[in-house]
């Protein structure tokens, strides 16, 4: 109900404002009044402080994130504990008390996405998807040197092993040139 009320003074607001552009003196003093009055309650909501916004975070789950870091062919450009492709930026983070703020993590995969997302398509002829828990996990991984020691090279499988770029594009600005040559990870139905 209240989302009405708003789109019906906004009108009414709107229909005021246009009568005057126009030079129509035709407007109501109740239109006018209301007018008048929804500047005022504007004027007083932008004076106040913003009410505080909680924010859900998962809960997150480092054994989780190293599954999906393997799973969802992370390790294939990025490594931790000296494991995986050096494609991308290495992920393993200093010992600092598990402590990991998956907002940031996030940011940083945005920072690097357009980059992420074309050589997943490339390499993997998909871009992967993952969902906030799924970030929140894969970081959590990132900062746990307990999980972190679990990611070995015999926990990856034998057939990703052979797909670990490294060739550290990141670092090199040959994005266009890598592009053009349209590399990719062999898959089974490619002709050996």
């Amino acid at each position: 109900m209240s989302s009405f009320l708003n789109i019906a003074k906004a009108g009414a607001l709107g229909a005021i404002l246009l009568a005057f552009a126009c030079g129509n003196d035709n407007v109501t003093p109740q239109e006018e009044t209301t007018a008048t009055k929804d500047a005022s309650d504007r004027r007083e909501a932008l004076s106040q402080p913003p009410k505080p916004v909680t924010i859900a975070m998962p809960e997150a789950n480092p054994r989780r994130g190293r599954i999906l870091f393997i799973t969802n062919g992370c390790v294939i450009c990025h490594q931790i504990n000296g494991v995986g492709g050096t494609a991308a930026p290495s992920l393993g983070q200093p010992d600092n008390g598990y402590t990991v703020n998956p907002l940031d993590f996030s940011a940083r995969m945005w920072s690097g996405a357009s980059a992420m997302t074309a050589l997943q398509s490339i390499e993997l002829g998909y871009v992967i998807d993952l969902q906030g828990q799924d970030i929140a996990d894969i970081a959590a991984f990132t900062a746990s040197p307990d999980e972190r020691v679990l990611l070995t090279l015999d926990s990856v499988p034998v057939e990703m092993r052979d797909w670990f770029l490294n060739t550290p594009y990141w670092r090199m600005n040959e994005w266009s040139e890598y592009m053009e040559r349209g590399e990719h990870i062999p898959l089974e139905e490619d002709p050996q």
